[in-house]
């Protein structure tokens, strides 16, 4: 099934996420209580070859068109968000090793053809140069997935005041027990540490050419694939899991909904009017916020497959759209959780899992929806995009 000479399509890889639904649903409660994604299902994702898919082919993997991308996130994310969070950015992030040098790739995918690294994006600690690269120490929270990873991506910043890209081997970092919450509990996204590890040269690029794909790896990667913005791919994919949550929410409570009887009433509410209304209203909100979803990446699909790519002003709208789909999505699970009733809360459904798990992740900078609003709406009056606007 996940034979590396054998081209696979992103349509396929999209239905193999699928397949993958009922069994990550039923792993979810061990997933959460257990701190950690299970081996199970990261051998499923191995052998679906879900980690080939942002890949390039010359290491034998799949390269697949954007628009498949974050497909296969939404549909993990119909199963179990955690799942789709963790091993969504274990997928995607090899986006970013194609950045890199020709010989850092061949340390990256030389060996099985793909790599599954955890990455810190906001810069922390300090590295040193010294002779044949540099000396890295500090501490970087939120490394998710660190229990399955085996490089992790980090950005640091060097005496000079640049900011670099590194990768080290996860085994040189110390994995603090920090990672104690409420909801996406099975991430694993504990903090970690490093003490004076040297990363040889080869292994850093310049942030600022990393996301203006300028970095010396896009010389040989030229694909349609790399032409998409990092911060772009990125975005879409972390919101993949968020829609598909709320996609499950909808099946899920509709099918309690078909049998479910008012405890004062007594009225079936497959007959009460208000019940049925609110739940057709989210059934077409949902298509309206997947459309959105699936009218933009399959555009920016067809731009870079066209040979361009994408301009500030469309990369800022791209941020914005990711933070409304993320608005939307946890807008309806909240409401479909409180039509359940007192039933979903207890620990073996699913539907109070989805809840706190979105509620959680809509709250991450990266669909923070003021921020990327306030950004887009300027640049519809003209204004100049700031220094450091992330797009």
């Amino acid at each position: 099934m996940n034979n590396q000479d054998e081209a696979v399509s992103g349509a396929e890889l999209v239905a193999r996420a699928a397949a993958l639904v009922p069994a990550l649903r039923m792993r979810a409660r061990a997933a959460e209580e257990n701190g950690r994604i299970p081996e199970e299902t990261v051998d499923d994702l191995k052998a679906a070859g879900l980690f080939r898919a942002v890949v390039p082919k010359r290491f034998a993997g799949y390269e697949v068109d954007f628009k498949y991308i974050p497909q296969i996130f939404r549909e993990l994310g119909r199963g179990c968000t955690s799942t789709a969070w963790a091993m969504g950015f274990l997928i995607y992030h090899n986006f970013q090793f194609a950045h890199f040098s020709e010989r850092a790739q061949e340390d990256a995918w030389g060996g099985r053809g793909y790599t599954m690294a955890p990455g810190q994006v906001m810069p922390s600690g300090l590295a040193v140069p010294v002779d044949g690269g540099f000396q890295l120490s500090g501490r970087w929270g939120y490394a998710t997935g660190i229990q399955h990873g085996d490089w992790m991506l980090l950005s640091a910043p060097v005496e000079n005041g640049d900011i670099h890209r590194f990768f080290l081997p996860v085994s040189e970092f110390t994995i603090l027990d920090t990672w104690h919450v409420a909801a996406m509990r099975a991430t694993g996204s504990h903090d970690v540490t490093l003490e004076n590890v040297f990363v040889p040269e080869h292994r850093s690029i310049r942030v600022a050419d990393l996301r203006a794909g300028k970095a010396p790896g896009m010389a040989l990667n030229t694909g349609p694939l790399w032409r998409v913005p990092l911060l772009t791919l990125m975005c879409f994919g972390a919101v993949g899991p968020l829609l598909g949550a709320a996609e499950a929410m909808l099946e899920l409570v509709a099918e309690i909904l078909a049998t479910k009887v008012g405890a004062y009433t007594g009225a079936k509410m497959q007959n009460v009017m208000p019940a049925r209304i609110r739940l057709a209203n989210n059934k077409a909100r949902l298509d309206a916020t997947r459309g959105l979803f699936d009218a933009k990446i399959q555009m920016i699909s067809d731009r870079v497959n066209d040979g361009g790519t994408l301009s500030s002003e469309e990369r800022a709208e791209m941020r914005l759209v990711v933070s409304y789909i993320a608005r939307e999505s946890r807008a309806m699970v909240d409401e479909l959780a409180l039509m359940a009733g007192s039933r979903a809360t207890f620990l073996d459904s699913p539907i109070q899992r989805f809840q706190r798990d979105i509620n959680s992740l809509a709250g991450h900078a990266i669909f923070e929806f003021d921020h990327t609003a306030d950004l887009y709406g300027g640049v519809m009056m003209g204004a100049n995009f700031p220094d450091n606007a992330m797009i």
